[in-house]
């Protein structure tokens, strides 16, 4: 009953809210207890699904799926290796839903036999696993022509680390996506700590949000200090259990959210109603399930950009926020950079592969004698591409040069006249189609 209340409820607040459905980007944070599953419904229909639940939280997953009218699922993002993040797939594909393209962190071979052999990770490799593509850092995932979907780290590297060092602890080699829809900005991050968010912090890689999904659920180990200076969100939304054993949230995190100013009103999927003193709350009223009955946690987000708000819903309660305004960042004198990559394109490699450098110094550079090389040592001669302008990049492509990108992992640097190394970028892998940017 409460279930059928909650989602007229839902149905009212998006038939009425203001814009078109054309023009609005929803999120659902879905209430599958201590585990994750966030749902993203672009203004143009397409579906992006970063997580699922863990075992059982599936038919929580397809509520809300049967609610939108939604059938198929064209992206798939498993954050990472713990089953409240990919338990419930199997259970969707199942259930008759499609899913398009799939993606995880990759390097399945690195991890030890006893996850080889559980059983819900067989049953996620059934379902999509299989055929996941690796998702790295710099990637993007085509959702929405209007918006930006950027992997920002994944396997505990991080866009702009010049030389990458892997995580080793499954938590902090989560895959983390900044979503960008006009003004809006939004970052989830599974379940990454205080080491890839320093890395993250320390390169700038994500400021000023407007909506964080608390990375860890709410953990003692996340939402570092340094992370969340950068980030300062106006909102944070916490998918936690009411009686799960890690007592996420912790006190000390939501404490530690108090202290930001501006202060954010931070929300929960469900209220901790477990024994560790360690565990906390925020006020019932910015709570979406209060017992441990049912699955009627959900927070719902719908993005209007035409009207410079989002609406926050759950339960009986719909809260509005304005989306922050900002200004363009201004172009620092930092060098000249390797932007972007097309490592794997749709059409010819002589045609279509290329990669874009940019002049972030005040000054136009000449680019005679200056060179692109990949890490078997082949070139790209810059000779004739003349003087590149301040804040200005250029598309250099192949058009018969001796050197053809690794789709499955390279080294690109960029060097002066001198051979001097300017700029250096590594990727391991790549998708048809799709841009890696750096974020140098």
């Amino acid at each position: 009953m409460k279930f059928v209340i909650y989602r007229l409820m839902v149905s009212m607040f998006l038939l009425c809210s203001i814009g078109s459905q054309a023009q609005r980007l929803k999120i659902y944070h879905i209430d599958v207890d201590q585990a994750d599953a966030t749902l993203f419904i672009a203004p143009n229909g397409s579906t992006l699904l970063v997580d699922a639940g863990e075992n059982g939280k599936g038919r929580a997953i397809k509520k809300i799926l049967d609610l939108e009218g939604i059938n198929r699922i064209d992206y798939f993002v498993n954050t990472h290796y713990h089953k409240d993040h990919y338990g419930g797939i199997d259970e969707l594909v199942d259930a008759g839903i499609s899913v398009g393209v799939a993606y995880d962190r990759g390097d399945k071979g690195s991890l030890p036999p006893g996850k080889l052999s559980e059983g819900t990770f067989k049953d996620y490799q059934r379902a999509v696993g299989n055929r996941a593509v690796m998702l790295t850092r710099g990637m993007q995932i085509p959702l929405d022509n209007t918006m930006s979907v950027t992997c920002i780290s994944h396997g505990g590297v991080v866009l702009a680390e010049t030389n990458p060092v892997p995580g080793n602890d499954e938590n902090d080699m989560s895959i983390s996506l900044l979503i960008t829809y006009s003004n809006f900005r939004y970052f989830v991050g599974g379940d990454i700590e205080g080491y890839t968010e320093r890395k993250i912090a320390e390169r700038d890689l994500v400021l000023d949000l407007d909506v964080y999904q608390a990375n860890h659920h709410g953990s003692s180990t996340s939402s570092t200090t340094e992370f969340m200076h950068d980030i300062v969100p106006t909102v944070v939304v916490i998918s936690n259990g009411n009686h799960n054993g890690h007592a996420h949230p912790n006190q000390v995190t939501l404490d530690a959210y108090t202290q930001l100013v501006p202060e954010p009103t931070v929300f929960q999927t469900n209220k901790f109603l477990g024994t560790k003193p360690s565990g906390g709350n925020v006020s019932d009223d910015f709570i979406a399930d209060l017992d441990a009955v049912g699955d009627e946690g959900t927070v719902t987000i719908v993005v209007d950009p035409g009207q410079g708000n989002y609406t926050v819903a759950y339960r009986d309660e719909v809260k509005n926020f304005p989306i922050k305004q900002r200004s363009q960042p201004h172009v620092q004198a930092n060098g000249m950079i390797i932007e972007k990559l097309m490592v794997d394109p749709a059409g010819a490699d002589a045609t279509h592969e290329y990669v874009v450098i940019k002049n972030k110094t005040s000054s136009s550079v000449p680019l005679s004698g200056w060179t692109l090389r990949d890490a078997s040592g082949r070139i790209w001669i810059l000779d004739n591409s003349g003087q590149l302008l301040p804040d200005r990049s250029l598309k250099v492509q192949r058009s018969g040069m001796p050197m053809s990108m690794n789709n499955d992992g390279d080294i690109i640097t960029l060097l002066n006249a001198e051979n001097e190394t300017i700029d250096e970028f590594q990727y391991v892998g790549s998708v048809e189609g799709i841009e890696i940017i750096t974020g140098h």
